[in-house]
């Protein structure tokens, strides 16, 4: 059984409760909070959950109308129903978390691809080009000072979407909210229309 799987199990077997992301994790026994973000979003925006965000806080909910689909194996003991899976949070973890997130965040599927006439493959990027992003999870040297060289990473970024031509373009950051709010006190005049979001790695989303 897949974790995502036993995400829909359980929300079956509480049904018609809802769970947040903390308690779905404590009912399958799938340890990392971040997996249980990315897997919610999924099944939301797949269509096989139901679910809102209530103030900081994602509650999901099982869809009535797949009841033919998905069967439930009865309520779950928290914390004991499952082996537990961990998957801790790394830079590539992040990327599938801000796929998820950013996809939410505008309503359409973002995906790694390129725009023509720019020699970068982009992270998140929508069906029909208007909307290009990507994501960074960089940190401070020493949890003090952002070197020249994650300067430029960052500038380089901001030039190169800006040749998109896209309506919509975005960078979001992880890890270090330092990173991108020390480069937005220096150069916000260089960013133009690029906007700067910080994403939690627990997947709430704060434009900066």
């Amino acid at each position: 059984m897949t974790n995502k799987e036993r995400i829909l199990d359980y929300l079956w077997s509480i049904s018609p409760e809802l769970a947040t992301n903390n308690q779905i994790r404590e009912g399958t026994g799938i340890r990392s909070h971040q997996q249980v973000y990315l897997l919610t979003q999924d099944l939301m925006y797949a269509g096989l959950i139901r679910g809102e965000q209530r103030g900081h806080e994602w509650v999901f909910w099982a869809d009535e109308s797949i009841d033919a689909q998905f069967t439930s194996p009865g309520r779950a003991a928290p914390g004991k129903m499952y082996t537990r899976a961990e998957r801790e949070i790394t830079w590539q973890v992040f990327e599938d978390l801000a796929q998820t997130v950013m996809s939410t965040h505008f309503g359409v599927p973002l995906t790694p691809g390129q725009v023509p006439g720019v020699p970068k493959r982009f992270d998140l990027v929508s069906p029909d080009k208007g909307i290009v992003g990507d994501a960074k999870y960089l940190t401070l040297v020493r949890g003090q000072r952002l070197p020249p060289a994650k300067f430029s990473v960052i500038s380089e970024h901001v030039w190169l979407l800006e040749k998109t031509g896209a309506s919509v373009t975005f960078l979001v950051f992880g890890n270090d909210r330092q990173v991108p709010t020390l480069w937005l006190q220096r150069y916000s005049t260089l960013a133009s229309g690029v906007v700067f979001y910080f994403l939690t790695d627990h997947g709430v989303l704060e434009r900066l």
